[in-house]
């Protein structure tokens, strides 16, 4: 479980918008609370992010964290169904959203200052006060089955791909193949383990003070409590079911206008958080400076919890190129690393963009609520050495970790992808 400690939280925001008021505090029941003060105009942005951990999904109902993030968007808040919930934001003028990913919820609402109270009322109903019964959670049940079996062969090779590496965004097992196990008491006791004051943080933005931030907070979370933290009941495998031996490789022989190589790479158990912090824009500059017949794209989110993703694409024509010509490639990037002058404009883009987080109210919260935001992480990284950046990147890169997925492929493709060594494989058909 990831915790953030508020002096760590007040050196990160002044060190990444040193124009505004930041302030920090903490409630009795563990909840972090950051208030980020902005009187430029009369609007507050309030955030409410809890996290866990994916290992506390129990055996064979790993679904549950899609699952209930399916329920929270569509169920009812506080006394309101959903209906009447959404009309009264609307009447109000207030702007708000819910995000789900592996590992975290978020709630968001924007209003007019003058209505924070009411606006931190919804917030609250939202997050704390959901509601949900038997008919909404069966038809939710009921529709992603159906959505899955309606799947194409493309859409389940990636689904799959995606929740093997851990992607964030994987918030359902391929297929939804668990649904039918998750029971109604499954999901309000998993919402009870996981929606908790101490391993959540309440951020707030804009027109308001501490005072009254204090006051927010007490009033509507003040007698939020810790939650029961019993393991939740797994269950054992399907009956004649044979351990599933996960494939390094995933091939879809679906014929499209092109071909598509998608490699994945979970963190490493090693972490320099600093060099780490560049290596996105790292990445994205040797992306751009590869070459070959296909467009190359490298996605690492900051922060160090979600895999790395690379992607490479060429049209059908020069197919038997891909795979070959994009392992040569990171093999040479691995092998040789980043130059002094990739750190150093490396260095100057990460800067811009850093002393830009104050600009925009979503992204600086969106940042801390997501951990990016370390003590002296400014520092850190002016002090990061080639040679650590160099070592991160091998990291990420160590062959033996990698997992790939093919699709449009054809059985040649396939055979050369396996005398490659990135076997053992298994195709996925209709």
């Amino acid at each position: 479980m990831i915790r953030w400690a508020a002096p760590a939280l007040v050196a990160a925001l002044c060190a990444a918008a040193p124009a505004q008021g930041v302030q920090t505090f903490r409630l009795d029941s563990g909840l972090d609370c950051v208030l980020v003060e902005s009187h430029d105009r009369p609007l507050i942005r309030m955030e409410l992010v809890t996290r866990w951990d994916r290992a506390e999904l129990p055996a064979g109902k790993e679904g549950l964290a899609g699952f209930l993030a399916g329920v929270l968007e569509a169920g009812g808040a506080g006394g309101y169904p959903r209906a009447a919930f959404n009309r009264a934001l609307d009447a109000l003028g207030m702007r708000y959203a819910f995000r789900a990913r592996m590992g975290s919820y978020r709630w968001t609402l924007v209003a007019d200052s003058r209505a924070q109270e009411t606006a931190m009322e919804l917030l609250v109903d939202a997050a704390v006060r959901p509601s949900f019964d038997g008919p909404l959670v069966e038809s939710w049940r009921q529709g992603q089955i159906k959505r899955a079996a309606g799947q194409s062969l493309r859409e389940r090779a990636t689904s799959r791909f995606l929740w093997r590496i851990g992607a964030p965004a994987a918030m359902l097992p391929p297929a939804a193949a668990d649904l039918d196990r998750i029971e109604f008491q499954d999901l309000l006791d998993f919402r009870q383990r996981v929606i908790r004051p101490e391993g959540s943080t309440l951020l707030l933005y804009g027109d308001l003070n501490l005072t009254q931030a204090k006051q927010l907070a007490l009033m509507h979370l003040g007698i939020w409590g810790p939650a029961a933290r019993a393991p939740l009941k797994g269950l054992p495998p399907r009956a004649g079911a044979r351990p599933e031996v996960e494939p390094r490789l995933l091939a879809e022989f679906e014929a499209g206008p092109g071909v598509e190589l998608w490699i994945g790479a979970p963190p490493p158990p090693a972490r320099d958080p600093a060099a780490e912090t560049l290596l996105p824009v790292l990445l994205d500059r040797a992306a751009r400076a590869s070459s070959g017949p296909w467009d190359l794209t490298f996605t690492l989110p900051a922060g160090g919890r979600a895999p790395l993703l690379i992607q490479a694409k060429a049209p059908r024509t020069e197919r038997h190129a891909l795979v070959p010509g994009c392992l040569a490639a990171l093999s040479s990037l691995r092998r040789s690393g980043f130059s002094q002058e990739d750190l150093a404009c490396a260095l100057i883009q990460w800067k811009a963009a850093n002393g830009a987080l104050g600009l925009h109210p979503g992204t600086l919260l969106r940042d801390l609520g997501e951990g990016r935001l370390e003590p002296d992480l400014a520092r850190a990284v002016d002090r990061t050495t080639l040679a650590a950046v160099n070592q991160a990147l091998r990291a990420w890169l160590e062959p033996e970790r990698l997992r790939y997925l093919l699709l449009g492929a054809d059985a040649p493709m396939l055979q050369a992808a396996e005398k490659a060594g990135l076997g053992p494989s298994a195709i996925l058909g209709n």
